[in-house]
């Protein structure tokens, strides 16, 4: 008993690094929605406040107003990609179904590696067409059948993300609607005072997080838009640039989803040049983030970059692949109590 009270602050962190890991990978899964409409009122709040004092407008008319705009933005970037990759699809598939076009692509393939390896063509010609139905047996019997039985996991998950997202939008409006009623009933319970200093340190770290990631994403915006543009490759160079720049702030998809399928259709098109231009470009924005994104959310975050990066990969290995998020917000949560522990 006397080395607790000698070591209490040391017991109450170790406690602490527990309750938040405990929580993150159990308690969060199944109230993210609820979290995420709490974290985005709360961000919005002096804002929102500002708007009903000067303008008379209600906070959950404003949050409606901020929703449907956003959503919109995010379906039209969705469908102007969609529409870009749907005709390359269709023209990859047009020149799939060319009599011969697929036999002479890969006969000139194996004419110039026979040149540069200095092998008989004839026999690489064979090894290809052989390895080619080996690769068609094996899609028949295995992949296409796995592919069809996925399908309903795949719409599954769809649907969960679909529900997910309604119910965080929902939630936000209600939030917006009761939110003073709720802060008032929070000041009757002792630990309100603490909770609220965490959760606005936590605003502000994860608001530096965010102006980070949006200056880094506008940086790859500019860099998508340009190389898209040079490369010739759409009639819309702006806003297929800002939807892959955007998929670049997710941790999911990535500039590469659009830019290696995009090259592999130009060199299939023989349009080597626009090729190297999405290739260059793409290789471009990955150094531009990998350089960037350790500096500038250090900075916001006040935390070392390779703490950053530690907690990632901490994350990852304790959470999954949601660990991406929830390691950094780990961190800064465990930073935030802690302070509040060494204030005594």
């Amino acid at each position: 008993m006397e080395w607790a009270r000698k070591n209490k602050i040391l017991l109450e962190k170790i406690g602490i690094i527990a309750g938040v890991y405990l929580g993150m990978k159990y308690l969060v899964p199944l109230v993210i929605p609820f979290l995420i409409a709490a974290l985005l009122v709360c961000w919005l709040w002096p804002m929102l406040k500002w708007i009903r004092r000067h303008l008379h407008i209600r906070p959950p008319y404003v949050m409606a107003v901020l929703l449907l705009l956003v959503g919109a933005l995010l379906a039209l970037g969705i469908y102007m990609i969609g529409r870009e990759l749907g005709a390359l699809t269709r023209h990859l598939g047009a020149m799939l179904e060319a009599k011969g076009q697929i036999e002479t692509m890969l006969y000139d393939c194996c004419d110039s590696v026979s040149e540069i390896f200095h092998v008989e063509a004839s026999d690489l010609r064979i090894l290809v067409t052989d390895q080619l139905n080996i690769f068609r047996d094996h899609a028949r019997q295995n992949i296409l059948p796995e592919a069809f039985g996925g399908s309903w996991q795949l719409l599954k998950g769809a649907g969960s993300w679909v529900a997910a997202v309604v119910v965080t939008g929902i939630s936000v409006l209600l939030l917006a609607a009761d939110f003073e009623e709720m802060k008032r009933i929070g000041r009757s319970y002792p630990v309100y005072g603490k909770a609220v200093a965490s959760i606005q340190g936590m605003l502000r770290a994860v608001g530096g997080y965010l102006r980070a990631q949006c200056i880094i994403m506008g940086i790859i915006m500019l860099l998508c838009i340009a190389g898209v543009w040079i490369s010739g490759s759409t009639r819309i160079p702006v806003a297929v640039g800002i939807g892959i720049g955007f998929l670049d702030a997710l941790p999911v998809f990535g500039t590469g989803t659009v830019f290696v399928p995009w090259l592999l259709i130009c060199l299939l098109q023989g349009k080597y040049a626009s090729a190297l231009i999405l290739a260059a470009t793409y290789g471009v924005c990955m150094l531009t983030r990998e350089i960037l994104e350790p500096k500038l959310i250090g900075n916001r975050l006040g935390i070392l970059p390779i703490v950053i990066l530690m907690s990632v990969y901490v994350g990852v290995k304790l959470y999954g692949f949601g660990g991406i998020l929830l390691g950094p917000l780990s961190i800064l949560l465990i930073r935030e109590l802690w302070g509040q522990v060494n204030e005594g």
